[in-house]
């Protein structure tokens, strides 16, 4: 019966849909924490506590409050600007675990399962604003894998309902061209770690790494005692490292605090690890990496020639051994 045809037609879209929203949730980075935020009001007192909830994925930990020297970056929960709101007090957490961390290679304090963060604000008027919005910039690992630092907000009502995330503030920007192996590289400047202004000019003649890095990309702090290896045995044929600091590599809002406090770990990753190469600044770097090489996600390392030309973009360092006998041998 038509009636019947209908029916089926209609179970078959809801179907599609279905494994259409499933589809797009399975897509994409890793989310492995979600957040949720409840506010209690306490009467005729001006204040609020905000109760912000991380349900974190089995496998995966989200680091504490606490930061750690050499180590990932540190959970910040803020109150945005602009809001009838301050801190009334110090953020409330339970104790994390503490234990070697072998991303970071340093003792670090986590959370797994989940854990709740207690935000007391207190209104800066008579009268309570309806909502809260709650920053929170978290990295998130497991003892493999590290994601990169992540910026959200959490828009709760003073009503006593939960609200769940709103908006990922650090949401990534549509991906550049790649530059092709074969590629000439054209000249850039850039910033290093003394505030000098260079140019990639400079090194024209040389075999030159372009190593972008972070201090939160625990496979780019992993490959740190290999390049120090390299770099000593190859410096004096001709082979050069840049290291191009890329703090906040694919996000958008990055507030002034993280950029300055990611900047001080970068320095001082490279000051306590020995590392004798050049350094470009992030601000400096990140024009670079996007606009020149279409780097979306670290490490990345890009080896070029001689001649300017990009060689091959560098996925395991033990490969560079071979790719530089090669390209420093002495011209017949």
């Amino acid at each position: 019966m038509l009636w019947r045809r209908y029916f089926q037609l209609a179970l078959l879209l809801v179907f599609w849909s279905l494994s259409a929203i499933v589809t797009a949730q399975d897509s994409g980075e890793p989310n492995p924490i979600k957040w949720t935020a409840k506010v209690q009001v306490m009467p005729s007192s001006g204040r609020i506590a905000v109760e912000l909830l991380a349900s974190i994925d089995r496998g995966w930990h989200l680091y504490s409050l606490e930061k750690v020297e050499g180590g990932p970056a540190a959970t910040r929960i803020s109150i945005l600007p602009g809001q009838n709101w301050e801190m009334a007090g110090e953020i409330e957490s339970p104790a994390p675990r503490s234990a070697y961390d072998p991303n970071f290679q340093v003792a670090t304090e986590f959370y797994e399962g989940e854990v709740a963060f207690n935000v007391p604000l207190k209104s800066t008027t008579p009268a309570l604003a309806d909502k809260v919005r709650v920053q929170v910039r978290y990295q998130t690992c497991t003892p493999t894998i590290c994601l990169p630092p992540k910026l959200i907000e959490v828009e709760a009502p003073t009503n006593g309902s939960v609200a769940v995330t709103t908006a990922g503030a650090n949401d990534k920007p549509a991906p550049k061209k790649k530059a092709e192996i074969g590629d000439a590289v054209d000249d850039f400047e850039f910033v290093d770690f003394t505030g000098n202004s260079r140019r990639f000019s400079e090194f024209r003649g040389k075999v030159v790494l372009l190593d972008f890095w972070a201090s939160w990309c625990s496979p780019c702090l992993a490959d740190i005692p290999n390049l120090k290896s390299i770099y000593q045995r190859y410096r004096a044929q001709g082979f050069e490292i840049v290291g191009m600091d890329s703090e906040t590599l694919g996000q958008q809002d990055v507030d002034a605090q993280f950029a300055k406090d990611a900047q001080s770990k970068a320095r001082e990753i490279v000051r306590t690890r020995g590392v004798t190469w050049m350094q470009a600044t992030s601000e400096s770097s990140l024009p670079v990496a996007v606009g020149r090489f279409g780097i979306e996600s670290l490490p990345a390392k890009i080896l070029i020639d001689r001649n300017g030309r990009i060689v091959s973009r560098i996925k395991d360092v033990a490969n560079l051994d071979e790719l530089l006998i090669t390209l420093l041998k002495p011209a017949n």
